[in-house]
């Protein structure tokens, strides 16, 4: 193994804490695939022999050679040591272990998807199916039996599902609908994103569109706007382009087809509202309130924020913050605006929850904005604040997080003073209100417990 060879790299970042998800995955790999880095990675991880060294001696093979290492600094043993331990044993678990999980632990991948909204007879079956609005979706076949679901995936894509129907996301960029009816609204960003269906693969240009598979398993192609590429694998001069307002039939089986006017109650209309926020980033707008905010009630590593309260009347003055705090490395933070919103004021409620995938000492970062389509009256951020608004703020049928962990470790609130207990990684949570006074941007990190807070927005007018 060269002295230049990049994996050193991924060692030395992984300690520092500062590997993003593709290089630890790519260390992972190395581990569960070659048995000399391996071996390489159990020398290193005698951190006495690192510091005073700086290399590291495998005898165990004839062709071993000693071999250069980072030198990481003192700072980071302590971290090192219990972060090496992390990746060995997932990496030697999953060596060992893979091809041969026990019925009902396997995993089919990470998270794709949130369920966003539901109706309220929608009813999801299946051992990995979502439990409802907020939870996550990963690589599982998934049924929905009845009512519709709305989906937000990882790439911005929205899809809405109406049941009786059958989906498996296998990426964020490709699914298959093996039954149902299916819309899809697909970003720039996303271009390119595919449906197939039995025998069927359509692909977005640009576009919205919506796929139906009868229960013959003939599917059907409508265009909202945009256009898509669709074509029958096995033959083709299938392959049609559709243009807005076409629809088309394809016969799988005879290799055919049709274009013709279509009923438009086949394809289901996805949601166009410009009152609903606007979010960027890993920011996920819940259109109906989530049955529990509860810490591992469900996880994604992504911030998820509902609407609580259309229009209530404080019964008392609360104190919310609306200035900036993303200024992790000021060297002295500005104290950000502090107003006080008198009894009487009528706003419109949001909560805001963030709860990584799993629990650990590595914190998870997500970040994104929200724009609302009214003013921002303020944050409110400490516990004390969320304990003294829950009474009037909290979504009736909701369950509330009741531990006092839900803080955001920010490095000042406005109050006086704030003890500055960063989060395991040294960094700050950071929430600024944008200059339009309607954009909230979130810089969020957690290892062992949640992030939550409240956004007061101006109630419309009466």
């Amino acid at each position: 193994m060269s002295n230049l060879d990049p994996r050193h790299d991924w060692l030395r970042q992984y300690a520092d804490g500062t590997a993003s998800a593709e290089t630890t995955a790519q260390l992972e790999r190395a581990l569960r695939e070659d048995a000399a880095f391996r071996k390489l990675f159990l020398e290193y991880l005698n951190v006495d022999l690192a510091l005073s060294t700086g290399a590291a001696h495998v005898e165990s093979e004839p062709e071993a050679k000693v071999v250069q290492f980072p030198k990481p600094t003192r700072r980071v043993v302590m971290a090192w040591a219990a972060a090496a331990a992390v990746v060995l044993l997932a990496g030697l678990a999953a060596f060992w272990f893979s091809g041969r999980p026990k019925h009902g632990t396997e995993k089919a991948g990470p998270y794709l998807a949130i369920v966003i909204d539901q109706t309220p007879e929608a009813r999801w079956s299946g051992a990995n199916a979502p439990r409802g609005i907020g939870h996550a979706l990963g690589r599982e076949r998934c049924r929905l039996e009845n009512g519709a679901a709305t989906l937000h995936l990882d790439n911005g894509v929205e899809l809405l599902l109406r049941g009786p129907a059958e989906l498996q996301l296998h990426s964020v960029d490709h699914g298959t609908l093996y039954r149902g009816q299916l819309s899809a609204r697909v970003p720039e960003g996303a271009r390119g994103f595919r449906v197939d269906a039995p025998g069927l693969n359509v692909v977005d240009l640009g576009t919205e569109f919506s796929v139906a598979v009868d229960e013959s398993g003939q599917p059907k192609v409508h265009v909202f706007k945009g256009k898509v590429r669709a074509a029958l694998p096995s033959v083709p001069a299938s392959r049609t382009e559709l243009m807005a307002g076409e629809s088309a039939r394809f016969d799988v089986a005879q290799g055919k087809v049709s274009r013709a006017p279509e009923d438009r109650a086949l394809f289901p209309a996805l949601e166009d509202d410009a009152r609903l926020p606007r979010t960027t980033g890993q920011v996920r707008y819940l259109r109906r309130a989530p049955e529990s905010v509860r810490a591992g009630t469900f996880e994604h590593n992504a911030i998820m924020i509902f609407e609580e309260q259309a229009d209530v009347v404080l019964p008392e003055d609360v104190t919310v913050v609306r200035g900036a705090s993303n200024q992790q490395d000021a060297p002295e933070p500005s104290v950000p605006e502090k107003v006080t919103l008198p009894a009487g004021t009528r706003v419109r409620s949001y909560y805001v929850h963030f709860d990584r995938v799993g629990k650990g000492a590595r914190d998870v970062e997500s970040k994104g904005s929200i724009t609302f389509d009214r003013p921002v009256l303020g944050m409110v951020i400490p516990f004390i604040a969320l304990k003294q608004t829950n009474p009037w703020l909290c979504r009736a049928g909701t369950a509330y997080e009741a531990a006092l962990n839900v803080t955001l470790e920010m490095r000042f609130l406005g109050w006086k003073d704030y003890k500055r207990n960063p989060n395991t990684s040294g960094r700050f949570d950071e929430v600024h209100l944008g200059a339009d006074g309607r954009t909230v941007t979130m810089d969020l990190l957690t290892g062992w417990a949640v992030d939550q807070f409240r956004v007061l927005v101006k109630a419309d007018e009466k």
